[in-house]
């Protein structure tokens, strides 16, 4: 691959004539880097600006944090080149990776004789200096260029796997093999570098099947973005090779498992082999299964959709109006999560249940039964929760969290250590008895030494747990409280609090449990915008006038969910189109 190719291609130099890129480009020299080698350290003298044409390095700050990766033609320390400050970062090569490099000489003497190079690079500092952190992180999760499958056992036909996930991820793509390596590039080491690093400049992504000799299973594991480890669930055991092999090739860049699952297949030993083999993520995909397979290759690659849904009360039930308009729309859901009642309802979609059948669900367990009123003398709670736990166990079972066939995870606080935690494993009526536990209405649930209740207290709306995920777009669903509580037309101060005991013109009145519940989520929504810029698609439910515990009103707030999403996604679908 020569320089011309790639800064030709490279947005730095986008509208320059040919003969001036002819002239950088023969001011440059190749450097080829492999997995963990570094670039330089933070510190060194900004000599060399970089143009990335094949692979993913890193950025890391001296203090550890990770600045940011670089993917192919993006540039490296055009920040110091003009300044001439010293290096902030260190750069590191995530796995091979070929760059060419421009002296600063070099570049200074082009820029004086063609401006506009220069002012494409400051237009490229200035626009990421202003970009916004979510949409950083979007473009980072979509860089992923080459996957490499790993079959593990021989139940697993790979090369049929590998085709499938190159077929799923659209136009553009290039599945390859050794035999179509030995037959275009041979075997030879710098031959076949030099090949695979062509196809990956000419295609949006490469998909490796790693089966064949040494050589060839280290080569496509070294050129790998994503390693893509596919097992059987029927299999009793991954193939002890298998985490050695991947030790062995010291891999800088993550690991995804992969379990193929029919229907009535055991998920039971996912996190043991997660755990051998150093998985970041697993998914579950039924063979044959068309859908499966593109809500991998979307969550792969950073075209995923992840679903967010808050909690709120019987204000939450508007979330199923938000599901019903997705489907109308087309709007896959690939991974979702919640706080209290968002949780209740991500998991039930986790878990397979389509709109009618969460609904049905819900008139169950907030209208027909009366699961609240297990009343008891209030030294820790005004009631047991033994009711509403029993029917969370009835609802969900034993399914844990970590088996849903949709990756599901839910929040809950933790009243001892005053943080967040986040449940992706283990039983799901567990983790949901703990996202929905009022303070004060329901008993804390006790787990290690610790007291959780519901997640909705710090953090009602958990889109930095989706965002961590890298998987793609986010879309969230905020039914929060403001406005929900008040005394209209009280002037006061009421010593006798008579404004508090009357009813309202509509009838109602403040209920103990309300107080409750919105005391215990004020300090999650001073939080609320920060949550809500991580959104790609942020839904204000028009709810505020709804209480918290007005479940008759279901299939009302269902459709107001629903007509306010239908007005609103539609914004959404551009950001869902693979670049």
């Amino acid at each position: 691959m020569d320089a011309f190719t790639v800064l030709s291609a490279c947005p730095l130099f986008a509208g320059l004539n040919p003969e001036a890129i002819a002239r950088l480009a023969a001011e440059a020299r190749p450097v080829r880097l492999a997995a963990g080698e570094q670039l330089f350290a933070a510190g060194d003298a900004p000599d060399l600006l970089y143009i990335v044409a094949t692979g993913r390095l890193r950025a890391v700050f001296p203090d550890g944090r990770i600045a940011g990766d670089i993917a192919r033609l993006e540039p490296i320390g055009e920040i110091g080149l003009l300044t001439g400050d010293r290096r902030g970062a260190s750069v590191h090569a995530l796995r091979s990776s070929l760059l060419f490099a421009f002296s600063a000489s070099a570049f200074q003497a082009f820029a004086m004789n063609e401006p506009a190079a220069l002012m494409a690079i400051t237009r490229v500092i200035i626009g990421r200096m202003r970009e916004p952190d979510r949409e950083t992180r979007l473009r980072a999760a979509r860089k992923t260029r080459t996957l490499t499958v790993f079959a593990a056992s021989t139940e697993v036909n790979g090369p049929a796997f590998a085709a499938a996930l190159e077929a799923a991820l659209g136009g553009h793509t290039k599945y390859v093999d050794a035999a179509l390596a030995s037959h275009e590039a041979g075997l030879d080491e710098a031959s076949l570098h030099e090949w695979m690093s062509q196809l990956e400049f000419a295609h949006k992504q490469v998909v490796y099947d790693a089966a064949g000799s040494p050589d060839w299973t280290r080569a496509t594991l070294r050129q790998a973005d994503r390693i893509v480890v596919v097992a059987d669930c029927t299999s009793a055991e991954l193939a002890p090779a298998l985490a050695g092999i991947l030790q062995a090739a010291a891999l800088h860049s993550p690991v995804e498992l992969v379990l193929l699952r029919r229907e009535g297949d055991n998920p039971a030993p996912a996190l043991a082999w997660k755990a051998a083999i150093g998985a970041r993520s697993h998914y579950f995909v039924r063979p044959g299964h068309a859908g499966d397979m593109a809500s991998l290759a979307r969550q792969l690659t950073g075209f995923g959709v992840g679903l967010v849904l808050g909690g709120g009360g019987a204000r939450g039930f508007a979330h199923v109006g938000l599901l019903r308009a997705m489907q109308e729309l087309g709007i896959p859901v690939d991974v979702c999560g919640g706080a209290s009642m968002g949780a209740f309802i991500a998991a039930l979609h986790a878990s397979g249940r389509d709109v009618a059948a969460i609904t049905e669900t819900l008139k169950d367990t907030f209208m027909r039964r009366r699961l609240l009123n297990d009343y008891r003398l209030p030294v820790v709670s005004i009631i047991a929760g033994k009711k509403f736990r029993r029917h969370l166990q009835g609802v969900f079972g034993e399914l844990r969290a970590e088996h849903l066939p949709v990756p599901f995870y839910c929040v809950s606080t933790n009243l001892t250590r005053a943080c967040t935690e986040v449940h992706n494993e283990g039983r799901v009526a567990d983790w949901l008895a703990a996202s929905m536990c009022i303070p004060g209405l329901a008993p804390p649930v006790a787990f290690k030494g610790s007291l959780l209740c519901d997640g909705a207290v710090v953090n009602s709306l958990p889109t930095d747990v989706m965002q961590e995920l890298g998987r793609g777009v986010i879309i969230a669903s905020d039914v929060s409280t403001e406005g929900a509580i008040g005394a209209p037309h009280a002037q006061g101060p009421d010593p006798d609090f008579e404004a508090v005991h009357r009813r309202h013109e509509d009838g109602s009145r403040v209920s103990l449990k309300d107080v409750l519940f919105r005391t215990t989520s004020l300090g999650s929504e001073s939080g609320m915008a920060a949550r809500a810029s991580r959104a790609d698609m942020y839904l204000r439910m028009p709810v505020g006038d709804v209480g918290t515990f007005d479940w008759p009103l279901l299939d009302a707030i269902i459709q107001r969910g629903y007509e306010h999403a239908m007005q609103e996604l539609p914004a959404l679908l551009s950001k869902l189109e693979q670049d």
